[in-house]
């Protein structure tokens, strides 16, 4: 429809969504009329027609007329593209696909929950956050008196209780009400965005009407019962492998660069919990479920409010006869604190939030017969025993291996070869090998003794307590973990590199330690099974590029014992180089968060007795860079020995940036008022941390004055 044009067309029957439509008809369209404003018009009576279909479950209109008013949006926009908007209800039918995903990092976090499967950690869990709430003085504030769901029990603090969806967690990011990103977990530290493919998701609102300037919602993206069964029946139809389960077709719809599948699937969303928010919005939970409600934004539920472990205990038993019948997957019940003041106060470890735990329901089991116990060897020469089992139907996928985790266990069940055992899925997600059926036994079946010869090498295996080691440092089997390892995505990321090329590069001898890897050249490859050149000339520009990743993913990747991702990091915020690693004690190593008397030593002995020290130093030679990558780090650290909490939202500036800019001018950024804490740098609603600064005389200061010290260090 371009100018002076007279009509549009729209389909001449009724489909449902999703069928094709039929036959173009004209529609007459008045020259007065706008086409901006039609657009404009079209677009809220579709959203306002998503938002009741989907959210208030009460239709507005009925199939047929939400595809005439879909067909002309559509029409409109292709020949009125000046009017485009990424946020067009037009954009959920899919879109051009993607040459890849971009990736970017989260401004806070996405922590993982800390899981418990039994009565007693729960118990233990309230406890720990009733002694952290008294030590901060928390329970002579006030709590939010409007909550709906408030009681007058006199317990100083509510736990929230929603069921645990069992989909994929994303961080939806709106700014002035459009959807603006969506980034997938990740690492926790960065995420892909795949923001075209939740625009296609129907019940999730793409604008917002009175949200916060930034509001930041994270939640789980799914798949529901009758969805999933559509799926694989569509793909049974074409001959196609099926899904195993709603969360792994999730997934893959997710990760597919082309957003019409994700169009195709209907996937859901639900919200758990907010990120970075410009204004709170609530100041419990239970609210701010009612305002993500209000402004069209589907929410986790049913929820429930307690006051002890023992309520929720019965509360848990609720919901597992309950999670049966909502129609979509769940694996839990997900506890927080209610209130976000208390949720600030307990604040977080560098792996999880110390206000919030997700109880695990029991696991599926069921029984098949051991055939094979297969030794594994692992990147730090460990002999892990594998089940090979005839294959057994568990938890919507099929098994055929598992876990037998040590020798020890193996011995202490009594499991033996030829046993029919119990298997199930820890987690939901492992399967593993839980006991044998004793009455089952018919009297062949045969011990499983320890190997004393490692399975790849031939090399003699030492035993230490529940655990197997092969000793010889040159296993190739232990070499091709320990390298697969090293290229990964969350260390160094060499893409390219992955298990099978690993295997060959060992095996042909051109790789056999963590330096190798950048001696290696074109006309070595080329060598190799099924490495053509152009293959080859990009594993080592992959190579190249990841000798610019720092120090933090290098620690990552060595495999050094207790040292992952998240030591990693907190190791190298606190560490320059490697050579102040190499200065620095075992004590040390202990004074730093979540460190502690078993990490700090192991490190230690890994640099100094393990020949980390070589490591290093060939590293180095080879350029690879083993300085920390920070922002804006300044030779001059003015807040050297200061210990900063941040507070509040700042003009400028996000909260992790600050601390960030702290850290670089030599602060130790913690996240909770002490009696150890130097200043709070607090912006606009402080909230508890700025009431609890001010009454412990801790120093208050602002974005303004940070500014001006990151000026003065520069010059």
């Amino acid at each position: 429809i371009r100018k002076g044009a007279a009509h549009i067309y729209s389909s001449d029957k009724s489909p449902r969504r999703g069928e094709p439509s039929g036959l173009l008809q004209p529609i007459r369209y008045d020259f007065a009329v706008e086409v901006k404003q039609r657009i404009n018009a079209l677009r809220q009576q579709i959203r306002d027609a998503d938002h009741a279909y989907y959210v208030q479950a009460d239709p507005i209109m009925g199939d047929a007329a939400y595809d005439r008013l879909l067909s002309e949006l559509m029409a409109l926009e292709r020949a009125n593209p000046e009017f485009g908007d990424p946020n067009s209800p037009t954009t959920r039918v899919g879109g051009a696909p993607l040459d890849a995903f971009r990736s970017q990092p989260h401004e806070l976090p996405m922590l993982s929950l800390e899981n418990t499967y039994v009565h007693s950690d729960l118990r233990e869990w309230f406890a720990r956050v009733q002694r952290g709430l008294e030590a901060a003085g928390a329970f002579t504030e006030s709590t939010e008196s409007n909550s709906l769901f408030s009681t007058d029990s006199g317990v100083g603090w509510t736990a929230a209780l929603e069921p645990k969806v069992d989909g994929v967690a994303v961080s939806l990011r709106w700014v002035d009400g459009a959807l603006a990103t969506a980034l997938t977990r990740g690492d926790g530290v960065r995420g892909d965005d795949i923001v075209q493919q939740v625009r296609t998701i129907r019940g999730l609102p793409l604008v917002l009407s009175g949200a916060p300037h930034i509001l930041e919602v994270r939640g789980e993206i799914f798949m529901d019962d009758q969805a999933f069964s559509r799926l694989n029946m569509t793909r049974s139809q074409s001959d196609l492998p099926l899904f195993a389960n709603a969360r792994n077709a999730t997934a893959g719809t997710l990760k597919s660069l082309d957003p019409a599948i994700a169009a195709e699937r209907r996937l859901r969303f639900v919200a758990h919990g907010l990120g970075v928010v410009s204004n709170r919005v609530a100041e419990s939970w239970s609210n701010a479920r009612l305002r993500l409600q209000g402004f069209g934004i589907p929410v986790n539920g049913p929820i429930a409010l307690v006051h002890s472990a023992e309520e929720s205990i019965a509360e848990i038993d609720r919901f597992d006869a309950l999670r049966r019948d909502l129609g979509y997957p769940t694996d839990g019940v997900v506890l927080r604190v209610d209130s976000m003041s208390q949720q600030e106060i307990l604040g977080a470890t560098t792996r999880s939030p110390r206000w919030a735990i997700a109880w695990k329901f029991a696991a599926e089991r069921a029984p098949t017969r051991l055939l094979e116990v297969e030794w594994q060897v692992g990147k730090g020469g460990t002999l892990t025993p594998r089940a090979t089992m005839e294959p057994v139907s568990l938890a919507g996928t099929t098994v055929q291996h598992a876990s037998l985790h040590n020798i020890e266990e193996i011995e202490r069940k009594d499991i033996r070869l030829g046993d029919v055992v119990l298997v199930e899925k820890a987690g939901e997600i492992i399967p593993q090998v839980v006991e044998p059926v004793l009455n089952q036994r018919t009297g062949q079946e045969r011990v499983i003794s320890a190997p004393e010869l490692c399975t790849c090498c031939s090399q003699p295996v030492s035993r230490v307590g529940p655990k197997l080691y092969c000793i010889n440092a040159s296993c190739s089997a232990q070499i091709r973990e320990r390298l697969s390892w090293f290229a990964g995505r969350d260390q160094m990321d060499i893409n390219g590199l992955g298990d099978k090329l690993v295997a060959q590069l060992v095996d042909a001898g051109f790789v056999r330690t963590f330096s190798d890897l950048w001696r290696l050249d074109v006309k070595s490859l080329l060598t190799l099974d099924k490495v053509g050149q152009k293959s080859a000339q990009a594993l080592i520009d992959a190579i190249d590029a990841a000798r610019h990743q720092g120090l933090a993913r290098v620690l990552a990747g060595l495999g050094i014992p207790q040292i992952g991702v998240v030591a990693a990091r907190v190791l190298a915020e606190h560490f320059d180089d490697h050579h102040a690693l190499l200065s620095a004690t075992a004590s040390d190593f202990e004074a730093l968060p979540d460190f502690g008397e078993i990490t700090a030593p192991l490190l230690w002995r890994w640099i100094h007795e393990q020949g980390g020290e070589h490591v290093f130093a060939e590293l180095d030679a080879l350029g690879v860079n083993l300085k920390s990558v920070r922002l804006g780090t300044s030779a001059a650290q003015p807040l050297a020995g200061c210990v900063a909490v941040v507070t509040g939202t700042l003009p400028t500036l996000g909260r992790k940036e600050a601390e960030a800019h702290l850290r670089a001018l030599g602060a130790n950024v913690t996240g909770s008022i002490s009696s150890k804490t130097t200043f709070l740098l607090a912006g606009e609603k402080a909230g508890s941390k700025l009431a609890k600064a001010q009454s412990n005389g801790v120093t208050v200061v602002d974005e303004a004055w940070l500014q001006e010290l990151l000026g003065q260090s520069k010059e």
